[in-house]
């Protein structure tokens, strides 16, 4: 049945939007890798870790403990399973322009993604044409994803993901091998080298170095700032106890697949510890057999395809969904109509993702650009409001618009005045300071009736019995367990 599902054309907006929530749990975990791991980050975390070490392994591999936080946001999702989008939840919570902004931002986010993807996408290609130039290269790269992102809804999706999950299996541990016997050392001769690169030892972790200090407190806001990519996944799931299976395992396998992409970094350090960022891929290709480089680059344009194929769905969902019934109050708009401005949101954003990548040819000036404005303005703006009403909070649109406002508002002043002198970034107060001015105007403006905290409904109190009853079952099998032994 899931098979036949699979293969047949969506006939429904919300079949197409988030696979009429009849996935099974393996899909959704493959989908959610797929979307994690895109090209993007192979091109770019292994050249990171060589250049960082240690901390940027901690970082990279703290990322995880964000997709275990969201898990925990995920068994309260109860009332809010049957949406489609972290706008639509936004929209029917706080009104609609709160939802119209969120759709947008959201939409600006997917559009980055793209960019991303497009510009690992020519790197692929370039790998294997090196006279082509580099303009044609990204117009091709976006004609292709273009092409294959308007063709389908979720069932290209899953399908694309799929495939992308092979490459994991396949083309990482291939990696792994191929550097470690071009590097040409032992294991004991790998760990002694490691071990006199102070980058690469623990106790750099536990020295005062205002450098990693400030690195890490950077990055703190990553651990709640949830971007529309993560979420869509509960949204395509079919109930709150399927979420935190799915964000569970996919915590495990990031980990796993994140610890192959690390020792391929140190595999090329070890086999030589002088290269630049921009130099790291020439090197693991260079002496590469063709059937193999061609492996290599065939895995890494899936990687794109898939996570900018679902970024550019999301985008359609944004626009075509939550958009649109905000601007003209509409709730019921004909599928074909939503079909037809979903495939054009695509062309469209696949077209401006194209010229971002034209003004950002460098992958990681374009991954911190697109980190830096376009996921850390969602973050800011949308991130809290989405919590609070996660967790039982009903407010105005008004509320939600001021607790907006005061974000924007403290992260230009942060960024204007302290962070100059610090060094450290501000997005991770002005979440907290978003989130508390809602709290504020809440308390002490005037509301109108039915807003505040309710209670936890009946699906939320279940899964909390639940939850409880199976760490007592769990507890007494290990007292027994214990008796037994002894």
């Amino acid at each position: 049945m899931l098979r036949l599902y699979i293969t047949q054309k969506a006939t429904t907006f919300r079949e197409y939007a988030v696979g009429n929530k009849r996935l099974h749990t393996s899909r959704l975990v493959t989908t959610f890798l797929a979307t994690l791991f895109g090209g993007g980050v192979l091109m770019r975390e292994i050249p990171n870790v060589y250049d960082k070490g240690i901390v940027h392994i901690i970082i990279i591999g703290s990322f995880f403990l964000h997709i275990y936080i969201i898990h925990l946001l995920g068994l309260r999702m109860g009332p809010f399973m049957q949406h489609l989008s972290i706008a639509d939840t936004i929209g029917n919570v706080y009104g609609k322009y709160p939802r119209m902004i969120t759709a947008l931002l959201a939409t600006s986010c997917a559009i980055g993604f793209v960019a991303i993807q497009i510009n690992v996408m020519s790197s692929a290609i370039g790998m294997c044409m090196d006279a082509i130039d580099a303009s044609m290269v990204i117009f091709l790269a976006t004609l292709v994803l273009v092409s294959y992102a308007i063709f389908g809804g979720m069932r290209t999706v899953i399908m694309t993901d799929l495939l992308q999950f092979v490459t994991f299996t396949i083309v990482i541990p291939l990696l792994i091998k191929f550097v470690f016997i071009k590097a040409d050392k032992s294991f004991l001769e790998a760990i002694s080298l490691l071990q006199m690169q102070e980058k690469f030892q623990f106790k750099k972790l536990f020295q005062f170095d205002k450098k990693v200090l400030n690195m890490v407190l950077n990055n703190l806001y990553y651990a709640i700032a949830f971007n529309p990519a993560i979420i869509q996944h509960i949204y395509m799931s079919t109930s709150p106890i399927q979420v935190k299976k799915v964000f569970l395992r996919v915590t495990l396998w990031g980990l796993i697949i994140s610890g192959g992409i690390f020792l391929i970094a140190l595999f090329v350090f070890i086999g030589d510890s002088t290269l630049l960022k921009e130099e790291i891929w020439l090197h693991i290709l260079t002496d590469m057999s063709p059937a193999y480089r061609i492996c290599v680059v065939i895995s890494i344009l899936v990687m794109t395809i898939s996570t900018g194929d679902f970024a550019l769905h999301i985008a359609a969902i944004m626009v075509s969904h939550d958009m649109m019934e905000s601007m003209r109050g509409i709730q019921a708009t004909p599928y074909i109509q939503q079909l037809r401005l979903s495939k054009l949101i695509k062309l469209v954003g696949g077209l401006l993702a194209m010229i971002i990548t034209f003004y950002h040819p460098n992958l990681f000036a374009l991954t911190k650009f697109i980190f830096e404005y376009f996921i850390g303005c969602f973050a800011i703006t949308v991130v809290p409001p989405f919590i609070l009403a996660v967790f039982g909070f009903r407010g105005t649109a008004s509320t939600a618009l001021m607790g907006m406002a005061i974000g924007i508002l403290v992260i230009l002043t942060w960024n204007h005045w302290v962070q100059p002198k610090i060094e450290i970034d501000g997005k991770f107060i002005a979440i907290i300071s978003n989130g508390l001015t809602m709290v504020a105007a809440h308390y002490l403006l005037f509301q109108p009736p039915g807003k505040g905290w309710i209670e936890p409904d009946d699906q939320q109190k279940r899964i909390k019995q639940l939850i409880q009853a199976f760490k007592k079952f769990k507890k007494s099998i290990d007292l027994d367990s214990v008796v037994i032994k002894s």
